[in-house]
């Protein structure tokens, strides 16, 4: 009896003992839960695209690539033979957990006094990836369980399948398809064999087994699978030979890595992206990025290496194109943001603010030495020729970009003072320092200048004055978002000036690379020393700025902005022109044209019509010259000079010869008569208050073409006060009007400007 009651027992504790595997295994995995991650799909890498949707950067998820799921079906069957093979050869045959591995681990551990190996099944490396916890033997209890939990709720294809789309593979790549991409530059189902059992080889230990860093560490854990395969009858004799006979080439794929420079950009616009779809054309820019590559090749024998561009869609201020310089990998330097000097290209800028004050393209100006005082001592500007030309118009003069004439204009309408302002709300910021300490030099490229705040500027004066701030996205702005800061008369007169193809022939030929078979505005600029050379210019649609030089400061050998920036400028414009039709300005009832005397800017007189040269040049309908000034020609229809061209006329550079003569000394000519003018502020001037700066930065000086003594300055709206005998005004948000009078002859003038909010 007790023989048969021990065996009873014995029984009982064998079915108790069963029943308590059974609730461990079927029961008690229903309270461990799900690590959370697993519930959703792996977090998709943002993706910023061009404006079409074309892939330009995949950003990291928790420092990984990562290309969220593919299903199993869309998975190399090599790829998950070989994955299988590596790490679980029975995942189809045991529920969750291995027993048989699991007793193999006991039994290596009990023979070494050390664990040798996890027994771990593909599904609680899933568990243990979506969910890492510290290792210790009640982590993998808790694994275990919870891996019985999720094979009795999906099926084996799903578990496989999120297996392998959250691995890591190692070099920031997690899931099978971005490793395939990454290591092999072809998407995964193109895959051999070899390169399958390459990727099933590295999540055992991705650092170790790195294929960049370790190649022969990663070629010997590719051998292994392919011999587990082999073993288990997953590939034949032949198919295991041809792989272990593939030699392996890998790639540094780092995914789509386009448009770098415009992709860092934006990426440092903002913490959060506000979307994804950008106003960049990745078409265009591919074109952009391989002209560039052709001209500096052919510009290398004149040590030029680098260049810079950027394209402007005019209607969005949508930044269509940007390339930062010719290869990213080698020079990760953005051109398109580096400060340069501008050379030239600030020129127009001046000659608008001029024609704003009622000048007009035929105005004259006298391209004669002049020298000023800097910071640093006297400076004598020279031309780009080294010769003065004499009497210009201010078309010829800024088409053929004189510099002793730039530097008078600006010295008429009030100084750098007067520049900085205008070139300040059209966007370029860099330009940080007083009007005092730039001078009169900062129109002939006395300052420095960022390329895309450049091609921010001219596009203001693509849209006949309105500016809109750059943007990196693809969006239209608002109605009124645009601000008005430049008259749109002034700017289509600057705009024809630009594009005139033969006012320019005098200093670049009748065929240089400016010359283009449709209308366009562009300007260049060279720096000193050939540095720095630039080419500018616009349509209605584009604006196109271009930049070439060297990062290092050095000096280029003989390359100016017509023969450097020019050709790269024209190539693009070609090319938007195939793609887009150009087209230009139509004229307002503001313009109207009228016969002039080129060397006066005037009409000719009745008794001298046919003895003078007269060309059509276009003004401001209530700015028409009448009539010439008295004294201005001799009996015979030669050309009176006042007496400060006596030198002029009698040097090498006099290329009027018998037409011109200098003027008696009682000469009208010789008397100057000044007329008062507000110099600063230029009316129609729109100021920026930035919040940011000191209350002296919100003082605006007051400057007239009369000593300050002999004036007096008023306002209805804003107060005026002096500071070391200059007038100056408070600036406040608002519309105002300035009056000035002079207290010995009793004239007044008044402007108006408008101050904004930055």
């Amino acid at each position: 009896m007790k023989k048969l009651f021990s065996k009873r027992r014995l029984l009982r504790w064998a079915l108790c003992l069963v029943g308590l595997c059974l609730l461990c295994y079927y029961a008690l995995p229903w309270v461990m839960p799900l690590p959370p991650s697993l519930l959703v799909p792996p977090v998709q890498g943002q993706e910023i695209t061009d404006r079409h949707g074309k892939v330009l950067r995949k950003l990291l998820v928790n420092g990984q690539r990562t290309n969220g799921v593919l299903p199993l079906a869309e998975i190399p069957q090599a790829l998950q033979q070989a994955t299988l093979a590596a790490e679980d050869k029975r995942f189809y045959a045991h529920g969750g957990i291995d027993f048989l591995s699991l007793a193999r681990a006991l039994r290596d551990a009990v023979a070494h006094g050390r664990s040798t190996s996890g027994a771990s099944t593909i599904t609680q490396q899933l568990i243990k990836i979506s969910q890492p916890r510290p290792r210790t033997l009640w982590t993998k209890v808790v694994e275990m369980l919870t891996a019985r939990r999720l094979e009795m709720m999906w099926s084996k294809e799903r578990i496989l399948a999120e297996y392998l789309n959250r691995l890591d593979y190692g070099n920031l790549r997690k899931g099978c398809a971005v490793a395939a991409q990454g290591y092999f530059s072809k998407p995964l189902r193109d895959c051999s064999v070899a390169e399958c059992a390459l990727l099933a080889g590295l999540p055992q230990a991705p650092s170790r087994l790195n294929p960049y860093q370790h190649p022969d560490r990663a070629k010997k854990r590719q051998a292994y699978v392919l011999e587990r395969l082999r073993e288990l009858r997953n590939v034949s004799a032949e198919e295991w030979q041809r792989a272990t006979d593939q030699p392996l080439q890998f790639q540094r794929d780092y995914g789509e890595f386009l448009a770098p420079h415009f992709a860092e950009m934006v990426l440092a616009s903002a913490e959060k992206l506000p979307q994804t779809a950008t106003s960049i054309d990745l078409t265009l820019q591919d074109f952009c990025e391989r002209m560039i590559r052709d001209r500096l090749a052919a510009l290398k024998e004149h040590h030029v290496e680098q260049a810079a561009c950027v394209v402007i869609d005019n209607a969005s201020g949508g930044i269509r194109a940007l390339v930062g310089s010719r290869e990213f990998q080698q020079q990760q330097v953005n051109g398109a943001l580096a400060k340069r000097s501008p050379g030239s290209a600030l020129k127009p800028f001046t000659y608008l603010l001029a024609m704003q004050a009622d000048d007009s393209p035929s105005t004259m100006v006298d391209d004669l030495p002049i020298e000023f005082a800097t910071p640093t001592g006297l400076y004598k500007p020279k031309n780009y020729s080294g010769r003065t030309y004499g009497p210009v118009s201010y078309r010829v003069a800024l088409a053929n970009s004189l510099n002793l004439a730039a530097v008078r204009v600006l010295d008429k309408i009030g100084g750098a003072e007067s520049l900085i302002s205008a070139l300040r709300a059209a966007g370029l910021k860099t330009l940080t320092r007083s009007a005092a300490d730039y001078g009169l030099g900062l129109t002939i490229g006395g300052g420095e200048v960022k390329l895309l705040e450049l091609a921010t500027a001219y596009a203001c004066l693509a849209r006949q004055g309105i500016y809109l701030p750059v943007n990196l996205w693809n969006t239209q702005p608002d109605e009124d978002s645009g601000l008005r800061i430049f008259d749109p008369t002034a700017c289509y007169l600057l705009a024809d000036i630009m594009a005139d193809n033969d006012a320019r022939v005098r200093s670049f030929g009748s065929r240089s690379a400016l010359r283009l078979p449709f209308p366009v505005a562009v300007k260049t600029g060279t720096s000193t020393d050939y540095r720095d050379n630039w080419t500018i210019g616009f349509t209605p649609q584009y604006t196109v700025a271009v930049w070439v030089g060297n990062f290092d400061g050095s000096a280029m050998q003989g390359v100016s902005g017509v023969t450097g920036a020019g050709p790269i400028f024209r190539d693009l414009f070609i090319y938007l022109n195939a793609q887009e039709r150009q087209t230009w300005y139509e004229p307002s009832d503001r313009i109207v044209t009228a016969q002039v005397d080129p060397l006066t800017g005037r009409p000719v007189s009745a008794e001298l019509a046919g003895k003078r040269e007269v060309k059509e040049e276009k003004f401001h309908r209530n700015n028409v010259p009448m009539e010439s000034l008295p004294g201005q020609y001799d009996a015979r229809g030669r050309l009176f000079l006042p007496r400060a061209y006596a030198s002029w006329l009698d040097s090498p550079d006099n290329w009027l010869g018998d037409a011109a003569a200098l003027a008696p000394e009682d000469n009208p000519l010789n008397r100057q008569v000044t007329t008062l003018r507000i110099q600063v502020p230029l009316p129609g001037t729109t100021f920026l208050l930035d919040p940011d700066l000191t209350a002296q930065g919100q003082m605006l000086f007051l400057k007239a073409n009369t000593p300050a003594h002999e004036l007096r300055w008023s306002s209805e709206t804003l107060a005026i006060s002096k500071v070391e005998g200059r007038p100056q005004a408070k600036l406040l948000v608002g519309d105002h009007t300035l009056t000035v009078e002079n207290v010995r002859t009793k004239e007044t003038q008044s402007t108006r400007i408008q101050v904004r909010r930055l």
